[in-house]
């Protein structure tokens, strides 16, 4: 029997599927746009590709995402898809300086649309990457079982929400995924900056080794805020 490799070895259908193992979980369109292949034989080609078992899709929200069958875990491909998403990227990168913050510093900081942002902010509450939390009396709280208290310094907006980073387990997954495909991403100068900063500031193991990555963004966050002081917190 011939290997399914084999029946892709010449023309378009090698390319798209080399292109599909380095970049995986980009749309068809997106794919298109970057091979310069016009949308109807791409579909094509990626029927046959299908056929042959040697790529899967994945529905995100409005988009259907295309991995290379086998190459890496179904956890890893839900999570690659928030990356996708050049707005979510955005909101995960702020994350990894915030443990706690709040929906509309978040969108001035991002200049970002209020509805936009809320429809992120929902979409990771739904992944268990963070949580809303209440503030009562000015106060908000970091996490379930720390007693330290986060000051804010300006009175919340009436129908103001605040979250929380909930899942360490899920963020650090997240961090790796972001580690592992930050070539294949569009912001991967950003997405380097951001790293870099957590590693050098934070003085710790390099945080390419998922272990550290806690104490890295930890020692970042209090070097961040001793220095600048964040919007809402202390």
């Amino acid at each position: 029997m011939i290997p399914k490799e084999k029946l892709i070895e010449i023309g378009k259908r090698k390319k798209i599927y080399n292109f599909i193992v380095k970049n995986p979980g980009l749309n068809k369109r997106e794919i298109s746009r970057r091979l310069s292949i016009p949308i109807t034989t791409l579909t094509y080609h990626l029927k046959y590709l299908k056929k042959l078992d040697l790529i899967n899709e994945r529905i995100d929200g409005e988009y259907l995402r295309i991995f290379a069958s086998n190459k890496i875990g179904k956890n890893d491909e839900k999570l690659l898809c928030l990356f996708r998403n050049k707005n979510s990227c955005k909101i995960f990168l702020y994350l990894l300086f915030s443990i706690s913050f709040s929906q509309i510093e978040l969108s001035k900081e991002l200049e970002l649309s209020s509805p936009t942002v809320s429809y992120h902010l929902k979409k990771m509450v739904k992944m268990g990457i963070i949580e809303e939390v209440p503030a009562r009396n000015g106060l908000i709280i970091p996490f379930p079982n720390q007693k330290e208290d986060f000051v804010i310094h300006r009175k919340p907006v009436k129908s103001e929400k605040f979250y929380r980073r909930k899942n360490h387990h899920i963020f650090n997954a997240l961090c790796r995924v972001l580690i592992s495909n930050k070539q294949s991403l569009p912001d991967e100068d950003l997405i380097d900056s951001y790293l870099n900063y957590l590693e050098n500031v934070g003085k710790t193991i390099p945080v390419t080794k998922l272990k550290s990555i806690d104490d890295g963004i930890n020692s970042a966050i209090d070097f961040f805020s001793d220095i600048f002081k964040l919007p809402f917190c202390y």
